[in-house]
């Protein structure tokens, strides 16, 4: 499967997410799907947003060239 976010950046969005997730609940906002798609990004450990910047937070970053149509998996 291919991923895009590190160990560090996942744990960071799973703080996030479950700050996000009560929050709403304890003030009534409808903001809990903005913590649910964080907490599933997360869990999948890819984002369509760095999937789009072509970005990778893990350590080990490949340079992937923008003529490139073949995935890769970022480490």
């Amino acid at each position: 499967m291919l991923t895009n976010i590190g160990k560090t950046d996942r744990l960071i969005r799973t703080a996030l997410a479950f700050i996000i997730i009560f929050g709403s609940i304890y003030m009534g906002g409808v903001s809990a799907f903005l913590g649910i798609v964080i907490l599933l990004t997360a869990m999948i450990g890819w984002c369509p947003i760095y999937a789009v910047f072509r970005l990778c937070s893990s350590k080990e970053q490949e340079e992937i060239p923008p003529t490139s149509y073949r995935r890769k998996k970022c480490e």
